[in-house]
């Protein structure tokens, strides 16, 4: 049987931003063969740094790059008559491959142009039941099991890095002076961390992806409670990013949004 599923994104350049540098990513491949099912998805948001620099150069060319190196590694070799079991570990190289790729290529441009642009990326590669998930900046993912919302990444960013030294509250990250400070982002250094994450997807579980023009503007629980009330995870993309607009919208806003069905 198909494993049933759906998906849906929204971006918006936010009330104050003249320029969307937000990007988003959707692909997704099935195949069915007899009663043997597989499904892969690809969902990624990038938010782009650099201002007029490059910011929105940067987000796009690390999707581009991302998507082409799992589709290469990944997709490509699957469909092939000899294709090989995946595993765990043969998922999370590609993944992690993919994200090196993108920041090699991001680099490269930046360097090329002499500026300082660079990307976060939010990654999230479903293989059937399986989300494997790589962060990079302060883009987040969360994932909603019944009615609970969790946080699965951790921001890369000066004020987490306090909240993580007890030195602020969770709460003080949306005051202080210097909230929109990323300590890693693509295109920074050539050699960069990424944090991966592993989830196991039960029925009626959803991933959300979105860019900081979002968690800073609603709070997770008005996230949660959005994505309860919604009828279709494309009217929740919707909700979201006209609600983080109305309650300032002071950054680019993207959301994607991936639902497991039954």
């Amino acid at each position: 049987m198909k494993l049933a599923v759906q998906s849906a994104g929204a971006s918006h350049k936010g009330m104050v931003r003249s320029l969307n540098e937000d990007g988003l990513l959707s692909m997704e491949l099935s195949s069915l063969e007899g009663t043997e099912s597989m499904f892969f998805g690809l969902y990624a948001v990038a938010d782009g740094v650099g201002g007029c620099e490059g910011g929105e150069i940067a987000s796009s060319v690390a999707l581009r790059v991302l998507a082409a190196s799992i589709a290469k590694s990944l997709l490509l070799p699957i469909l092939r008559p000899d294709a090989q079991s995946l595993n765990r570990e043969s998922v999370l190289q590609v993944l992690a491959k993919g994200v090196e790729a993108a920041n090699n290529e991001v680099y490269n441009q930046a360097q090329a142009k002499g500026n300082n642009m660079g990307t976060t990326l939010a990654v999230v590669l479903v293989v059937n039941d399986t989300a494997y998930i790589a962060n990079i900046g302060d883009s987040r993912i969360y994932l909603l099991e019944g009615e609970q919302l969790r946080q699965v990444t951790t921001d890369h960013s000066f004020v987490a890095g306090l909240v993580a030294a007890g030195e602020i509250t969770r709460d003080q990250i949306y005051t202080h002076p210097r909230r929109n400070i990323i300590t890693r982002c693509l295109g920074m250094q050539r050699d960069m961390e990424v944090d991966i994450f592993v989830e196991e997807l039960k029925s009626g579980d959803s991933l959300l992806i979105c860019s900081d023009g979002l968690w800073e503007m609603v709070r997770d629980d008005k996230i949660n409670q959005v994505l309860l009330q919604s009828r279709s995870p494309q009217c929740a993309c919707e909700g979201l990013v006209e609600l983080a607009n109305q309650n300032g919208g002071i950054d680019n806003v993207s959301v994607i949004i991936f639902k497991r069905g039954a």
